[in-house]
């Protein structure tokens, strides 16, 4: 009974809720048929001619107005043109709208909306069509503030009658994906290990000395070294198979993205996973530039582990990832390390992009430091995010010998990459010294010129 009874009273409540939804979509149709049906019982009651004859005219309004939206809607086309990609984080996004009116009424007010789940993105603009066939040609433009994997479309188009009674909706084309890929910057070269400079001239060039030994093969990509195939495993497999080579005597680079759930704070004008994004991908893009293998490992929503390659596809294949992938992973940075740790070798170089607060993956990297891999870590400060302090986490990577460069929230990246936490002074002692010990040879030059002149 209990069940029942409670049943029934929901009943009264749901219903007097879409008769609310339907007043706020319709309040002009709504309120007209109240002036209607209130001249209806007025001149039912007191036989009064005006309020029968205002009942006739509304009710003449209403019928042209049904056939007035109806013409309208029924008449109108649209096309859109979007934007091909790729898009980045700070790009445009933009699209070209063409309406149509092949006839009938006129169009005093249309309006046009792409929709899109794109963050703090609305595609909308109200347009007019004359009464003779005629169209128009709408540009809308829209900045990407978030990476991310968004849907866009379908193209709806609103119109109606001159009274607003009868809204009319037309949908044109379908949903479409779009891809928004973190914001690559230029950097300068933080991270690279040592290099062996050939010559004795003024300008050396830097080189890198390439295993010649071929660990494994695998299938021809996109982009791949026409030098590198492997002729004979072709041959066997009747596929274009490419040799790749044992980094462990070359020079490479490992890439690990935190995207630990505990490792990420979010305001509400940005977090630490967008520009930790950012940085990631920046130095996947610097690296792979400069043809040096890079691997790459990050376990989000999403988990990659590549191992090191200078393909293009490869680089392509890393970016995605870094768009796509959501901070809510639960494999710490120690965890993924320990993955990885085989691989490395003697001139490995490994870059941590992290928010994280101090931990065990500190001494982890103090280790792998001390077996002679170049270890940057590029810690986001969490406390300028509106998060807890990590800078115990800078102080102990700073204690343990690993580079560290703090970045905090609005800072330049490139100038945070230039010089490593604690180096700062250093550098300034050292370009003091120098000031000073130039000073002296100033001042016996004045001497020497005094001399002269007595």
């Amino acid at each position: 009974m209990a069940t029942e009874n409670s049943m029934i009273s929901t009943r009264p409540i749901g219903g007097r809720k879409r008769v609310v939804r339907r007043l706020k979509r319709h309040p002009v149709l709504y309120g007209i048929l109240g002036v209607i049906t209130l001249e209806f019982l007025t001149g039912l009651g007191t036989g009064f001619d005006l309020s029968v004859r205002l009942y006739y005219a509304l009710g003449i309004l209403l019928v042209v107005g049904w056939f007035w939206a109806r013409s309208s809607s029924k008449n109108l086309t649209a096309e859109i043109e979007r934007s091909k990609g790729p898009h980045t984080v700070g790009g445009k996004i933009s699209e070209v709208v063409t309406m149509r009116n092949g006839g009938g009424t006129p169009k005093a007010w249309v309006e046009v909306e792409d929709r899109t789940d794109l963050p703090g993105i609305k595609f909308k603009h109200v347009a007019s069509l004359g009464l003779t066939v005629s169209f128009d040609r709408v540009e809308m433009s829209q900045t990407a503030t978030r990476r991310g994997e968004y849907k866009i479309g379908p193209l709806v188009v609103r119109t109606s009658d001159p009274f607003g009674m009868f809204p009319q909706e037309v949908v044109f084309g379908s949903e479409e994906n779009i891809l928004v890929n973190p914001k690559i910057i230029d950097i300068p070269d933080f991270a690279t290990t040592s290099i062996q400079h050939l010559g004795e001239t003024s300008r050396r060039q830097r080189t890198r000395v390439l295993s010649t030994d071929v660990a494994s093969v695998r299938e021809y990509e996109s982009g791949d070294d026409l030098s590198k195939i492997h002729w004979l495993s072709t041959a066997r497999t009747g596929q274009m198979m490419v040799k790749q080579f044992d980094q462990g005597s070359s020079g490479d680079m490992w890439v690990l993205f935190d995207q630990h759930s505990n490792s990420v704070v979010n305001n509400d004008i940005d977090s630490t996973d967008e520009i930790a994004a950012t940085v990631a991908a920046s130095v996947i893009d610097r690296y792979t530039r400069t043809f040096l293998p890079v691997g790459y490992i990050s376990h989000g929503s999403q988990s990659l582990v590549a191992l090191p390659d200078r393909s293009s596809h490869h680089r392509d294949q890393i970016i995605r990832h870094i768009a796509t992938s959501k901070p809510t992973g639960d494999i710490t940075i120690l965890e993924a390390l320990s993955d990885i740790e085989r691989e490395f070798g003697q001139n490995t170089s490994l870059v941590v992009i992290t928010a994280a607060n101090d931990g065990p993956w500190v001494e982890a990297l103090a280790g792998l430091s001390k077996r002679g891999i170049r270890v940057s870590t590029v810690l986001i400060n969490r406390h300028s995010y509106g998060g807890d302090s990590n800078e115990s986490a800078l102080s102990h990577l700073a204690a343990s010998g690993v580079s560290a460069y703090p970045l905090r929230m609005g800072q330049s990246i490139p100038d945070a990459l230039k010089t490593p936490f604690g180096r700062e002074k250093d550098t300034e002692l050292a370009s003091n010294d120098s000031n000073q010990s130039s000073r002296p040879e100033a001042n016996s030059g004045q001497h020497e010129l005094s001399d002269t002149k007595h």
